[in-house]
């Protein structure tokens, strides 16, 4: 498979959902929580209480594990994304400016968490401690089990965009 090909794939399976479940390792031991999505690129962005369980724990190890995927009755329908990287609290005007735009394009319901002039209020961030992350893939796993059971193709990523040669795995 040509990487443009596998790209076009991922990037169509990203935006047909809106929740991943991200996995990470709270108090040594692994945790797992579904979180509403917008995609950049081939990042994602997502936002979570900086009190929840997996903040605290990104915050002390940002290696983080993504898995999106359908609801499926036969193991030959199953399809879906495994994902690795790193997740950040973005922090900058710029990229919780262009962050929230996203999301909120993507999520419009989320605007109570937002002010209106496109990044997190300081009143509300405080109170709620609600915060804008940033999941940056380094490598996406494509499962087909239409191609065989436990067929995958694994792509680079880098600053959002994919690179090298796709590899069947």
């Amino acid at each position: 498979m040509k990487l443009e090909e596998l790209e076009k794939i991922i990037i169509e399976y990203m935006d047909s959902f809106n929740t991943m479940t991200l996995s990470c390792v709270h108090d040594g031991a692994p945790w797992s929580a579904p979180v509403y999505y917008a995609r950049q690129g081939l990042d994602l962005i997502f936002f979570s209480s900086s009190k929840s369980a997996h903040s605290q724990a990104l915050e002390l190890n940002p290696q983080a594990a993504v898995s999106i995927y359908d609801h499926y009755q036969r193991w030959q329908d199953i399809r879906g994304l495994q994902i690795s990287g790193q997740v950040s609290a973005l922090q900058s005007l710029a990229s919780l400016t262009r962050a929230t735009k996203i999301y909120l394009k993507r999520h419009p319901f989320a605007a109570e968490f937002f002010s209106n002039t496109g990044f997190i209020a300081d009143l509300l961030a405080r109170r709620t401690r609600v915060m804008l992350y940033l999941f940056k893939s380094q490598a996406i796993h494509y499962l087909d089990n239409s191609q065989g059971f436990g067929v995958r193709w694994r792509m680079d990523v880098q600053d959002g965009r994919a690179t090298g040669i796709p590899v069947r795995s």
